[in-house]
C-alpha cells in the first residue's frame, strides 16, 4: 500500500517497520481500518500484534513507514488529539492507586477538560453508560486494586468507552475472562462499532473462533510480517492455519460463519481383550465424562456424540483423542453431523445413553438412536429425562419411552454399567442370526 493516505481511513498504516532492542519486530506491515468495521489481529505469541498497536497509537516511533490517524501522521498528533481519537485498552495495566472504580473509568474523561475543569453532566452520563455497558454499576465504589483479573480487564474496556473516541485498539480484551464474559465484550465491541457512524475497532485475539464470529476482517501476522488480510470466509483454511500458528486444525464452514478447532481422531488405547470392545456413549453437557474416563481407563475403545464444540463432554474427548461427532458451537445439531453420529452409532458394539439434559437443539440425540437399540446392547443411564432433564416439553421423555419399548434397558448408576459391559459375550454370540445392517434415518 502506497501514496496518499486514504481520506476514508481512520487508521492506515504504510510499510511500517519496528524495531525493538535491536530486533526487528514488524516488518513491512501495511493495512487501513474503515469506518465501521472490526479488524482482528491473529497470530502466535510473539508474533508483533501489540507492537503493532502500539506503534499505531504512536506509542513506539517507526523505524521506517508511516502512521496515519485520520489522515495525519500520528507523530503530528498531541497527546489529547491523539486521545480524542483512539482509545487503548491494553491487556493488563497495573494501577498504582486504589482508585475506586468510578474514578478510575473517569480517568477516560481527561481528554475532553480543560486544565483544572469540573466534570460536567455530559462526563458524568458518559461514565455511568460505560459503567452499565460493562457490568460495573455495582462495583462503582470497589477498589481497583480489589477487582479479579476479569473485572479489572472489564474496567479498563469501561474506561475506554468513557473517553468516546471514534476508534478502539484493544490487545487481548478477553484473555482474563470466561466465555460468557468474551462473547459479551466481543458482542459490546460489535454494537460499539455500528452504534454510531464512524467507528471502527483493531482487535488482538487468540481465539479464532472469536475472530471468526466477530471480525469484518482478519490479518494474520507470524515473526512480525503480514502473512494476508481479509475476511474470515476468503482467509481462514486449515493450510492458513498451520502456516501461522503450526498447529494442525479442522476448518468447518457454515454458510459465511467459519469455525476451527481440532480434527477428530481416533483414541489410541488399546483393545480390551474378550467381551465387546467398541461403546458409543451419547452425552453433552458434563454427562458423559465420568463414563467416558472410566471406559477409556477399562481398555475399551469409546466414541461419543452428538456434541457441540466447547461443550464440556466435547473438551474432554479432545484431551482423550476420542472420535465423536462434532457441531458448530450454539448450533443444533445439523443432518450432517447426526449422519455422522448414525454411522458411529452403527459401528459401536454397546450403546450407552448417558443421562444428558435434553433441549430442542439436541433432541434428537435422544431419537437418533432408535435404529440401533435393538441390533446391539443398548443402555440408558440415570433414569427418565422426565425427572428434570426434560426441557421439550414431553418429547425427550417419549423418545425415551421408545428406546426402551425397542429393547434398551435401564441401569440405576454406572456401577451397574460397568459390571453389565464385563459380562456380555464377544461379539457374534449376541444373536443367533445376522443382523441387519441399521438404517440411515431421512427426514
Amino acid at each position: 500500500m502506497t501514496g496518499n493516505p486514504l481520506r476514508s481511513a481512520l487508521l492506515q498504516l504504510e510499510n511500517v517497520h519496528v524495531r525493538l532492542s535491536q530486533q526487528l519486530v514488524l516488518r513491512d506491515v501495511s493495512l487501513s481500518v474503515e469506518p465501521g468495521e472490526i479488524l482482528a489481529l491473529v497470530g502466535p505469541n510473539g508474533s508483533g500484534k501489540t507492537t503493532l498497536l502500539r506503534a499505531a497509537l504512536g506509542l513506539i516511533k517507526p523505524e521506517k513507514g508511516q502512521v496515519f490517524v485520520k489522515g495525519r501522521s500520528v507523530t503530528t498528533l498531541s497527546p489529547r488529539e491523539r486521545a480524542l481519537i483512539m482509545a487503548w485498552v491494553p491487556q493488563q495495566e497495573f494501577a498504582s492507586e486504589n482508585l475506586t472504580v468510578e474514578d478510575f473509568v473517569a480517568l477516560g474523561r481527561y481528554p475532553h477538560l480543560g486544565s483544572y475543569s469540573p466534570e460536567t453532566s455530559a462526563d458524568n452520563e458518559a461514565i455511568d453508560s460505560a459503567l452499565t455497558e460493562t457490568s460495573l454499576l455495582s462495583f462503582r465504589e470497589r477498589g481497583i486494586l480489589e477487582l479479579s483479573g476479569g473485572e479489572r480487564q472489564r474496567a479498563l474496556y469501561a474506561r475506554a468507552l468513557a473517553q468516546g473516541t471514534p476508534l478502539l485498539l484493544l490487545d487481548e480484551p478477553t484473555s482474563h475472562l470466561d466465555i460468557a464474559y468474551q462473547l459479551e465484550v466481543m458482542e459490546k465491541l460489535s454494537s460499539f462499532r455500528r452504534s454510531a457512524p464512524g467507528r471502527a475497532v483493531v482487535v488482538s485475539l487468540h481465539d479464532l473462533n472469536l475472530a471468526c464470529r466477530f471480525a469484518d476482517r482478519i490479518l494474520w501476522l507470524s515473526h512480525g510480517h503480514c502473512v494476508t488480510i481479509g475476511t474470515p470466509a476468503s482467509t481462514v483454511t486449515q493450510e492458513r492455519v498451520f502456516e501461522v500458528f503450526g498447529v494442525d486444525t479442522s476448518v468447518h464452514r457454515r454458510g459465511e460463519h467459519v469455525f476451527v478447532f481440532p480434527p477428530e481422531r481416533r483414541p489410541p488405547s488399546p483393545p480390551k481383550e474378550g467381551g465387546l470392545n467398541r461403546v458409543h456413549v451419547v452425552c453433552g453437557g458434563g454427562s458423559g465424562k465420568d463414563i467416558l474416563r472410566e471406559l477409556v481407563s477399562r481398555g475399551y475403545t469409546v466414541t461419543a456424540g452428538a456434541l457441540n464444540l466447547l461443550d464440556s463432554d466435547e473438551e474432554f474427548c479432545q484431551t482423550e483423542n476420542i472420535t465423536m461427532a462434532v457441531e458448530d458451537p450454539f448450533t443444533q445439531l445439523s443432518e450432517d453431523v447426526r449422519l455422522r453420529h448414525r454411522t458411529l452409532m452403527a459401528d459401536a458394539e454397546v450403546i450407552v445413553i448417558a443421562p444428558f439434559a435434553v433441549g430442542e437443539g439436541n433432541l434428537v440425540n435422544m431419537q437418533d438412536p432408535l435404529p440401533f437399540v435393538a441390533q446391539r446392547p443398548s443402555f440408558l443411564i440415570g433414569g427418565s429425562p422426565e425427572m428434570g432433564r426434560d426441557f421439550t416439553g414431553g418429547k425427550a421423555a417419549d423418545a425415551y419411552a421408545k428406546l426402551l419399548r425397542a429393547g434398551a434397558k435401564e441401569l440405576a448408576d454406572l456401577t451397574q454399567l460397568y459390571d453389565v459391559l464385563a459380562s456380555l459375550p464377544p461379539p457374534g454370540k449376541q444373536h443367533s442370526e445376522p443382523q441387519p445392517e441399521a438404517p440411515v434415518l431421512s427426514h
